[in-house]
């Protein structure tokens, strides 16, 4: 649960508490906490203190718990519920995506009101899915930092906490996480636990829901061969560019070498010629001084 959707949820309740007290007009929302199944159908009921409104000009409006938005729920269907100055919202075929915090708001001369809110929480039918990363922090890998994610479950459906070494049981810090997609925002339970690095030590996190466990182990092992083999590849890559780039030093000296070789004009002055008997060759041609 993020800072910024505290603070969207508190700045809703103050705007509710607001309009109870200074207008005593306001809408109530029950029950409190609704928990469904996967294709049932979830209804709240809006109940309008202190003033008249149509049924049809209530609209349903989801919390985000991640961004801290109000977004208008097109999906949900409200009507007047018979006899009573009330009304009702249905939302049909319900799917995991549809859990969240629904308020209802309608406008009367001008005024915005909103509902104190229902947490709607859709059970999925199918079994949670459970995976342990492992990364190690720290000097000489002292701290390892173990990290359980639960997808396939709404957080507030299961109870997830570590088992470690021996028998301990520890906690860990539990949140819920959203996706950041385009498409119906999806949420999962992380939880992290920090311990120190011991070899051979068995951790296991374990997922309580809806009467049943499960669970998913890691045993502990020396990290640093891992490390060293990630860490030598660049180095074995650095010492490969330097050799490669000596090679290609020493090649190009010598090409030019016998380039400057070849061109050098064969000038010999008349001194040199009178001490080699008078008589030189070259390229074929004879000369005679």
């Amino acid at each position: 649960m993020t800072l910024m959707y505290l603070f969207k949820l508190l700045r809703l309740v103050s705007m509710w508490a607001f309009t109870v007290a200074v207008k005593g007009q306001y809408i109530t929302q029950y029950p409190a906490v609704i928990k469904s199944r996967v294709n049932e159908t979830v209804t709240l009921n809006c109940q309008f203190v202190g003033m008249d409104s149509a049924c049809y000009a209530v609209s349903c409006m989801k919390l985000h718990p991640k961004s801290g938005t109000l977004d208008f729920e097109h999906d949900v269907r409200v009507w007047k519920d018979v006899g009573k100055t009330s009304c009702k919202a249905n939302i049909s075929i319900a799917t995991p995506e549809d859990s969240g915090t629904y308020h209802c708001a309608v406008v009367v001369l001008q005024q915005l009101f909103i509902g104190n809110g229902t947490t709607i929480v859709v059970e999925s039918n199918d079994s949670p899915s459970v995976e342990i990363a492992l990364t190690v922090r720290h000097q000489n890998n002292s701290i390892a930092v173990l990290t359980c994610l639960v997808t396939g479950i709404h957080p507030s459906q299961a109870r997830v906490f570590w088992v470690l070494g021996e028998g301990r049981e520890e906690g860990g810090q539990s949140e819920p996480v959203w996706t950041n997609s385009s498409a119906p925002a999806t949420v999962f339970t992380r939880n992290r636990v920090s311990l120190p690095f011991g070899l051979g030590e068995t951790c296991t996190c374990v997922v309580e829901y809806a009467g049943r466990t499960l669970s998913r182990s890691l045993t502990l092992t020396d990290p640093r061969g891992i490390c060293y083999t990630i860490a030598s590849v660049p180095r074995m890559l650095a010492i490969a560019s330097a050799l490669l780039l000596q090679l290609m030093v020493v090649a190009m000296t010598l090409y030019f070498r016998n380039i400057k070789t070849e061109n050098r004009p064969n000038c010999i002055s008349k001194r040199q010629m009178g001490k080699n008997g008078g008589t030189i060759h070259r390229t074929g041609q004879r000369m005679h001084v």
